[in-house]
């Protein structure tokens, strides 16, 4: 999957010291879900390779369309519910690659994949409350605020909402 300024490629060795940082990085711990402890390189390969392109879901290492070797960063399509036509993304990029329109790029092949390819009909997201970055990522990305589940995750603190995005293939 080929955009402007990124490639959403497989996952490789080189990627290691990429997912790492990612899953360690207590920044963006912080602001998201999925691992808040120490899981090894091994255990999180056989995870991401374990569904890539599966009926289950979509996996993949944002890399710079110009130099491929480099990952920034990791964007997942998961819970593929082909029958009721929609799956949840989510996106971790590097902090020295964001702000430079690599997100943005990555959310947009992927979603137009998705539609395309996949026939899906609608992408959501669910975005902790405080991860600003995100959302607006996912605003210029022409997804759209649907609703707040309130209390719904703890993470850096008191319970936190959680705001729930969507775009759909019939704007």
């Amino acid at each position: 999957m080929i955009g402007n300024k990124v490639i959403l490629r497989n996952m490789k060795e080189e990627d290691r010291e990429l997912v790492m940082n990612l899953i360690r990085d207590p920044e963006i711990i912080k602001v998201t879900g999925g691992y808040s402890g120490l899981a090894s390189f091994e255990h999180q390969r056989n995870w991401f390779c374990s569904l890539s392109d599966s009926i289950q879901g979509v996996r993949r290492v944002i890399a710079d369309k110009d130099r491929p070797e480099v990952g920034l960063g990791i964007i997942i399509l998961s819970d593929l519910d082909l029958k009721s036509g929609a799956a949840e993304i989510f996106i971790k990029i590097m902090k020295n690659f964001r702000g430079k329109g690599y997100g943005q790029d990555a959310v947009n092949v992927l979603v137009a994949y998705a539609f395309r390819e996949l026939g899906l009909s609608c992408i959501y997201s669910n975005i902790l409350e405080h991860n600003m970055i995100s959302r607006r990522l996912f605003e210029k990305c022409g997804f759209r605020q649907e609703g707040i589940r309130r209390n719904r995750s703890f993470k850096d603190g008191p319970y936190r909402n959680v705001y729930s995005y969507s775009i759909s293939n019939m704007r």
